[in-house]
This record gives C-alpha cells, sequence and structure tokens, in this order.
C-alpha cells in the first residue's frame, strides 16, 4: 500500500531538483526530512500502524495483517536484518543464509522486494512490505524493545 501525495508540479521539480543535488531519490529526501522532525521530537519515533513492544521474554510486532513474537535475544538480530536486507551487499548468499537462519529462530521471515522488503507472518502466513527507509525505522524501534 503507497501514500500517493499530490504536489504543485514545482515543487515535485524542487524535490527532484534536491535529490539530484544530494544524490538521493525523492524517497530518501522525504524520509530524511521526517527522520529529522522525528529527532526535533515534533513527532513520535513510533510508526504509524506497526506497533512494536516488549511482552516479557518476546518483542511482539503487530501491523495490519501481520503479527509476530520474536524472542527478546533475537531482537537485535532481527532489527540488524531490517537495515541489511533492502541494500545492496557484496554476499548475497550469506544474507539469504542469515535470513534463512533467523526465520528458524523466531519464525518470521523476511523477503527482499524491490525497494525494500516484506515481513512474512508465522502466524497468518500473510506478508507486509516495508520501504527500506521504514524497514530501518522499524528496526530502531525493534531494537529499543529489545533493551
Amino acid at each position: 500500500m503507497a501514500f500517493n501525495l499530490k504536489l504543485p508540479v514545482e515543487r515535485g521539480k524542487q524535490l527532484q531538483m534536491i535529490a539530484e543535488a544530494e544524490g538521493k531519490t525523492v524517497v530518501d529526501v522525504i524520509t530524511d526530512h521526517i527522520r529529522a522532525k522525528v529527532a526535533a521530537g515534533v513527532i513520535p519515533e513510533a510508526i504509524p500502524g506497526i506497533d512494536v513492544a516488549k511482552d516479557g521474554p518476546a518483542i511482539s510486532i503487530k501491523a495490519p495483517g501481520f503479527e509476530a513474537s520474536v524472542p527478546l535475544n533475537e531482537g537485535p538480530t532481527l532489527a540488524d536484518l531490517l537495515k541489511d536486507a533492502a541494500s545492496a551487499t557484496d554476499d548475497p548468499e550469506r544474507k539469504a543464509r542469515w535470513i534463512e537462519g533467523l526465520a528458524a529462530l523466531s519464525g518470521v521471515k523476511v523477503k527482499r522486494m524491490g525497494a525494500g522488503v516484506k515481513l512474512v507472518s508465522p502466524l497468518t502466513g500473510k506478508e507486509y512490505p516495508l520501504a527500506s527507509g521504514v524497514a530501518a525505522d522499524l528496526a530502531d524501534q525493534i531494537k529499543l524493545a529489545a533493551e
């Protein structure tokens, strides 16, 4: 699911100019702005629609159509994987083994997709897509819950 914005053509072109000047995509420019507002305390760091919480010896992750519980000690591993899964790597086979290993330990599967990842619920089997920037922000939430 995507959230579409309607901008005046001039603003869209300005966003493209900023992105080109910074060697980024327009999505990266917007993501950086959102993260700056989170860091400044303007908006909360929680991701709308995704609930991450420490639940006894586990971390629960809930989103529309997705629910999982990850052992507390595996939270940092999942967080690292989410940050890394959507990025390019020199060793895709190593990444694939890491993804499979995490799935075996926690039941949560992570699949690469074009511009991000998909989480696969061990309870429902449904996939929850995340853009790479949102996956990285979710990783931060999981690490916080693991502390």
